[in-house]
């Protein structure tokens, strides 16, 4: 519990100090406008990209210093936070490049999420069950593709739900808990390193995590899920982020196949926007939602 503790103080350090560093020689043009929000967020142009960076390095640096970093459960997700870390930055380099806010096309982004999980999931050592207290399911190979999804899902989930100030990276506190109490080999680096980055990111936010956090976050705790053999209990803690993404596809799907919105503006939380609820408001119910569930998975299946 020491070593825990000294890991999580050392993270959120860490990625102080290193949020603090990187905002001074930032140098780049910082956020650009979606074309889907003409109104929304137009005071927050320009805000420095650089927090993903900062909790990704400082996290990784913090899980150096774990006493089982060999453990496939501490050493897979440390890689999962820097490849698809690297993946978001990737993308945030072509929205810099672009000078818009948008970098790799949907289908590019997609294709590219789904080839770094297949990785992972080839190389990890997993079971191919899912076992939830007492029910036990084998799924032999199809494990793998559905593992595989699922890497990917959780990604573009919180990437989706990452669109107000500090609501991805608390609604990511519930599971990442979960994830802890899960396992004795389960690193508590990135928790340190989200509190620190919310530090930053808290409104008016300084910084935001980007696609490289974003990215990075939804990998690791995908990643993680996967290795403690635990899917079924942190996708229900992270009803969050699918009900975000389920209301981007679901907008996607009615304009293309039916000719009509069915929100204003989609993920939800821009829908509770254009709604006229403040950004404030609508971060506090969001998260106050994710500690529920993530309660809720706790008292059924934990």
């Amino acid at each position: 519990m020491g070593r825990r503790i000294f890991v999580v103080l050392l993270s959120f350090g860490c990625t102080f100090a290193l949020s603090k560093v990187l905002l001074f020689l930032y140098t780049g043009s910082g956020a650009k406008t979606k074309e889907y929000l003409p109104t929304l967020h137009v005071e927050k142009v320009g805000t420095p990209l650089i927090g993903g960076v900062a909790f990704i390095l400082g996290s990784s640096v913090a899980t150096l210093f774990e006493a089982h970093l060999g453990a496939a459960t501490i050493l897979y997700p440390l890689l999962g936070l820097l490849a698809f870390g690297g993946l978001g930055l990737l993308d945030d380099w072509s929205k810099a490049h672009k000078r818009s806010g948008d970098g790799f096309t949907s289908l590019q982004k997609l294709a590219l999420q789904l080839l770094l999980s297949a990785l992972f999931v080839a190389v990890m050592p997993l079971k191919t069950s899912l076992d939830v207290k007492t029910f036990h399911l084998e799924l032999g190979w199809a494990y793998y593709p559905l593992a595989t999804l699922f890497i990917a899902s959780f990604v573009n989930a919180v990437n989706i739900t990452d669109g107000l100030d500090s609501l991805a990276s608390l609604a990511a506190i519930p599971p990442l808990l979960l994830l802890l109490l899960s396992s004795q080999f389960v690193s508590g680096a990135l928790l340190g390193g989200l509190i620190a980055f919310v530090w930053f990111n808290f409104p008016p936010a300084k910084t935001f995590m980007g696609d490289s956090g974003s990215h990075g976050l939804g990998g690791y705790l995908a990643i993680t899920a996967l290795l403690v053999n635990q899917e079924v209990l942190i996708t229900f803690a992270s009803l969050l982020f699918f009900l975000e993404m389920a209301s981007s596809l679901l907008q996607i799907i009615s304009i293309r196949g039916f000719g009509r919105k069915l929100f204003e503006i989609a993920p939800l939380h821009h829908a509770f926007e254009a709604a006229g609820f403040s950004e404030g408001r609508i971060v506090r119910f969001f998260v106050s939602l994710s500690w529920v569930f993530g309660l809720a998975s706790f008292l059924i299946w934990g």
